[in-house]
Parts: structure tokens; C-alpha cells; sequence
């Protein structure tokens, strides 16, 4: 019974055309004109009003071309909204980009970050520029927000960065507040350790850090992050400091190469000393 009511609704012109048809053949049969006119006004008021009738009724076959017309333009509306927002959101960063660009006295090359490599505690990042854009070993790399890391190696087109939080990363610091020198080594997942602060000095949470001018690598006054912790360790004669980076490494994905090398006799001079101390070590073990 309900597939005879379903292809009645599907089919309800041609089911009244048929009717209507049948009818008509029917009263030919009469003969008689003066009885089919007002037969004829009798049928075709009763096919008007079974036509109003069941018009409320829905036409599967239309509702499921007009929802499958409403899905697809939902999805090209659902598609422009997420690349306006991507629109968006580069727009703000390239925006800030810019911004720091005019704002910086040192030559910078801004770079996308292609890749990133986690290896353990070995954190780096590839970059989109290379030789060709005049990038070299020994330069830094930052944000916006402060030091990123430096420039490992470099080919024609891509450059390697050892990010900041990598266990090899050394950098000469200085707490902006009080001016105390010290030295930022990886500490664990997102954090740093300044190290070498006697327990005397004053340190509190909060003070800002940057790059102080005993650095061979970085330059001086670059923010690299805050104070988020001051332990006292009982058995060393100095504080613990805990240092959370300016720069969010999770979502990295723009930076600048500052276009500025080291003095390269002071860093061949620290070397050579440092290789002696070394040497001197092993001998006497």
C-alpha cells in the first residue's frame, strides 16, 4: 500500500492526465453534448480540487535534487569562509612582518619555515631561502618576538636552523632589569635554564631576558624570553632559573635572517682557546 501511495505522489500529473483521459473516452460514449458540458464542468472542478488537495504534499524527487543542491553550495560557502580566515591570518602576520622589517636597524631576509625536524632533543628547522638570498653559517634567526635560533648550514635555495630549543644551543644572556649576565642552555620540551646566577643576585619572575653583548653569535639586546621560575637549588650556590622562550616554536612558520656575521677573528681566537682547554683536559685524564 505505501508503494502505491509513494508512486502515486512521485507521479501525480501523469496519474490525473490518465484519469482525465480515461474520463473523457468514458463520456464519448454518451453521445449526448448537452450532458457532457455539464459533466465536463463537474470533472474538471473535481480534478481542480484534487489538484489543491495533495498539492501540500512533497515531491521526493525535487526534494532530493533542491538537498543536494543546498549540500554542495553549503560546502563551496564552508570552503570560501576557511581560505577568507587563512586570508586573514596571513594578512595579519605579513602585516606584523613588515612592520618589523622597517622597524629593525640590521639587514634581515624574511623566510617561510619549510620543515622541522625533532630528533629527540635535536630541534631545527628548514627554511624557503638559502646562498642565493645571501644566507650564511653563523647568522641568526628571530621573530618578531625574539631569537628563533641559527643558521647551520645553507644550500642555493634552503638553509637549516638549530632552534633555541635544541640541547646544543648556548646563549650569552643578560636579565634586562638588573643587567645580571649568564648563559641559557635547553632545559627540557619548551624551556631554558639560565645558569652561572650566584644566589645573592636579584632575579624575579618575570624579568625579561635578552641577548647580552659578550655574545660571539647572536647580537646584543635581542629579547629571548622571560622568567618563569626562580628555584633555590640546596646544593649548588646558585639559583635555578627557569626561562620560557619568547618564541612559540610550535607555531612557527615565518622568520627573519639577520644578514650579520660574527667578528671572525674573535670567533677563531675563542675557538682556538676553547681547543687548548679541551686538549689540556683529555691529557691529564
Amino acid at each position: 500500500m505505501y508503494r502505491i501511495i509513494e508512486f502515486i505522489v512521485r507521479f501525480k500529473e501523469y496519474v490525473s492526465l490518465s484519469a482525465v483521459v480515461v474520463m473523457c473516452f468514458s463520456l464519448m460514449t454518451f453521445g449526448n453534448v448537452a450532458q457532457l458540458g455539464g459533466f465536463r464542468s463537474v470533472v474538471v472542478g473535481g480534478i481542480g480540487w484534487l489538484q489543491s488537495a495533495f498539492s501540500w504534499i512533497p515531491n521526493p524527487v525535487a526534494l532530493k535534487s533542491e538537498n543536494a543542491a543546498l549540500r554542495e553550495l553549503n560546502y563551496q560557502l564552508s570552503d570560501e569562509r576557511a581560505k577568507i580566515r587563512q586570508a586573514l591570518i596571513e594578512n595579519e602576520k605579513l602585516r606584523k612582518l613588515l612592520e618589523f622589517k622597517k622597524q629593525t636597524t640590521y639587514p634581515v631576509v624574511i623566510a617561510d619555515v619549510v620543515g622541522k625536524t625533532t630528533t629527540e632533543v635535536r630541534n631545527y628547522a628548514t627554511l624557503n631561502k638559502g646562498a642565493d638570498d645571501g644566507i650564511q653559517e653563523g647568522m641568526t634567526v628571530r621573530t618578531d618576538a625574539g631569537i628563533a635560533g641559527l643558521i647551520i648550514a645553507s644550500s642555493k635555495n634552503y638553509s637549516l636552523v638549530r632552534l633555541l630549543i635544541n640541547r646544543d644551543s648556548r646563549v650569552a644572556a643578560k636579565i634586562q632589569r638588573s643587567r645580571i649576565d649568564g648563559i641559557l642552555v635547553w632545559e627540557d620540551d619548551q624551556t631554558m635554564i639560565m645558569k652561572n646566577i650566584p644566589k645573592s643576585y636579584d632575579v624575579k619572575v618575570g624579568d625579561e631576558i635578552i641577548t647580552s653583548e659578550y655574545s660571539n653569535r647572536f647580537p646584543q639586546n635581542i629579547p629571548i624570553g622571560y622568567v618563569s621560575e626562580v628555584r633555590d637549588d640546596q646544593s649548588s650556590l646558585f639559583k635555578k632559573i627557569i626561562v620560557m622562550p619568547a618564541v612559540n616554536f610550535t607555531s612557527l612558520e615565518q622568520v627573519f635572517v639577520v644578514k650579520m656575521l660574527p667578528n671572525p677573528e674573535r670567533v677563531a681566537l675563542e675557538k682556538e682557546i676553547e681547543d687548548r682547554w679541551k686538549s689540556r683536559n683529555s691529557n691529564q685524564r
